[in-house]
Formats: C-alpha cells, sequence, structure tokens
C-alpha cells in the first residue's frame, strides 16, 4: 500500500510541472511577431542657394582688448582692427598715451576698419570715450560709477612676499601696501622666513560688474618669524588692535623689496680688489622701484654726483 504522504508529494509535482509548461506555453510568440516589417532608406536632394545659406557680414563688431606690456600705441590700435589711416590719426591723441599695461579698452569697429568709438578707465576714475568727428576725432570724459566691494585673502611665504601675492591672487598694489604698513617692524629684505604666513582685507573697484583696481588696505594680519602683527585702518592711518599707531619714526628699510647686495663694515673693494671699510650698505633692486626715506628730513642735494650717478642726500 502506498503511503498517503507520497502521493499527495506526487501530485503536487506534476501540477507544478504542468503549470511551467502552461506559463511558458502562454508567453510564446505568436506567428504575427516572428518577422520586422521591411525597411527602405530614402535619399532626397535638397536644392540650397549659396546666397540663402551665407550669413551677411556684419556692419560693425565689438572688441575688448588689454593693452599690454612691451605693447605699442600703434600695434595696440592696429590688434583691435583699425586700419592704417586711422590708427595714424589715433596716435595724435594725447589721451590715449595715457594706457597702462593692463587696461581694457573697448572698441567698436567698421567692417573696412574705421572706429565708430573707443572706451577705457582713465585717470582720477573716469571713463574716456573717444569718437569719430569729422576729419578726427572727439574726445570726452565722464565720472565713472565705481562700485567698491571688499576682498580677503591669505597666503603663506615661500620666497618672497611678492610670490606669495601672486600664488594667492593679490593685487601687486595691495603687496606694496602691506610693505609700508608692516615696514616699521619687519625688515622684508632679511626679516622674512619660509612659513610665515599673511592675511589682509582690502577694497577692490568694480565697473560694470567688472574689477578694475584695487583700493586701500583695510586690515591685515602678518606673522613673521612666529610674532604676530596686526593692523587696522582708521582715518589717514594704520593702528595695531590695542590703539599704537603703526606708523613708527624710522622705516626698517629705504626700499620695499629688493637684496643687501654689500653691508656696513670691512669688505672686498669691487673695483680696487682690496679690503676696505664700506661706509653704507647696498641694495640691489629692479629698475624703476621706489626709494623712500626712512624718516622726515630735509633735502640738501639732488642730482648727479661722482661714482654715485643719481643721488639724494637727505
Amino acid at each position: 500500500m502506498r503511503s498517503p504522504t507520497l502521493a499527495r508529494a506526487a501530485a503536487i509535482a506534476i501540477l507544478a510541472i504542468s503549470g511551467v509548461v502552461g506559463a511558458f506555453a502562454t508567453i510564446a510568440p505568436g506567428p504575427d511577431g516572428q518577422a520586422l516589417p521591411p525597411t527602405t532608406a530614402l535619399v532626397e536632394t535638397l536644392s540650397i542657394r549659396a546666397d540663402d545659406a551665407l550669413l551677411p557680414s556684419p556692419a560693425s563688431y565689438f572688441r575688448e582688448e588689454p593693452f599690454q606690456r612691451g605693447d605699442t600705441l600703434a600695434s595696440f590700435l592696429s590688434r583691435l582692427g583699425i586700419e592704417e589711416a586711422q590708427v595714424a590719426r589715433l596716435l595724435r591723441l594725447r589721451v590715449l598715451q595715457t594706457l597702462r599695461p593692463g587696461s581694457l579698452v573697448n572698441a567698436e569697429v567698421r567692417a573696412d576698419g574705421v572706429p565708430i568709438s573707443l572706451s577705457f578707465l582713465g585717470g582720477r576714475d573716469t571713463v574716456v570715450q573717444i569718437a569719430p568727428e569729422r576729419d578726427s576725432y572727439r574726445v570726452s570724459e565722464e565720472r565713472a560709477l565705481l562700485e567698491t566691494r571688499i576682498d580677503m585673502k591669505s597666503s603663506v611665504i615661500r620666497s618672497s612676499l611678492f610670490a606669495a601675492a601672486d600664488a594667492a591672487g593679490i593685487p601687486d598694489n595691495v603687496a606694496m601696501q602691506l610693505g609700508e604698513v608692516f615696514g616699521g617692524d619687519i625688515d622684508f629684505h632679511r626679516d622674512l622666513r619660509k612659513g610665515d604666513r599673511f592675511t589682509v582685507v582690502y577694497e577692490v573697484h568694480h565697473l560694470a560688474g567688472r574689477p578694475v583696481r584695487p583700493g586701500r588696505v583695510l586690515a591685515a594680519e602678518f606673522v613673521n618669524q612666529g610674532r604676530n602683527y596686526r593692523a587696522v585702518h582708521f582715518g589717514g592711518g594704520y593702528y595695531a588692535p590695542d590703539g599704537k599707531n603703526l606708523r613708527k619714526a624710522f622705516l626698517r628699510s629705504p626700499l620695499e623689496f629688493s637684496r643687501v647686495s654689500s653691508g656696513f663694515g670691512m669688505r672686498r673693494h669691487p673695483f680696487a680688489q682690496s679690503w676696505r671699510a664700506h661706509q653704507g650698505i647696498d641694495y640691489a633692486a629692479p629698475v624703476g622701484t621706489r626709494v623712500r626715506a626712512v624718516g622726515d628730513g630735509v633735502v640738501e642735494f639732488a642730482g648727479v654726483k661722482g661714482g654715485y650717478g643719481n643721488v639724494v642726500f637727505l
């Protein structure tokens, strides 16, 4: 006699198998889905006139170019697309001689190279406009609507103050102001060390949403050899957090950024090639570096004097 349990299990297995077969039978594709309709590529030739396909040349175009270091006025105006005869006329304008490296000039120039307008930010925060007038050009100036914003940046000294400022995107003018603010406490020729750091808060003047030049340093912090120096702008000077005026009677150095090429004392004379007393300190700096009096004084002589060359006695 068979066991009821075995009979029940056999029945369930038969039902399961028949269900799977039924399921496969219900999803089998019909004869209509076995073949896809044929496809055919149709190529149609469209006739296009060349005149209709080309856009007309613009009557004029706008260009913005920076006046770069090494540019001449003639080469710069030619780069704006202005033709030679108009360049010769523009060179007579004295106002164009005020352009400095970095100045942005906006120009609208006709297709034949004749300028319609030139504009740039000039001195005294004015916008200079140049427009043709008969056989010459008319120059007009209007007050620039500058917007002042506040920016804050930090950097670490790796080699020099200028290199650290460049790495952080800080303008050179702001770096020079830092040298003036802390010049009574820090000798930027000999006191800087790798790893010194600084933070500066300064103004940035914008015209039409674009930064055009930096403004005053409003606050700064400089950590030099572990010593912390802070400055806040107030009135016409800079003060420490405790209210002490940072202006000293004497600056630490007459040059903002340079190096000492020959110190005070005995040295080997560069021309006589013998040891002599050197009664001064020589600084080496690039041409154009500003020289400052380390304190208040009266000019006794200014001019060329012997081996000194150009000299000023205070």
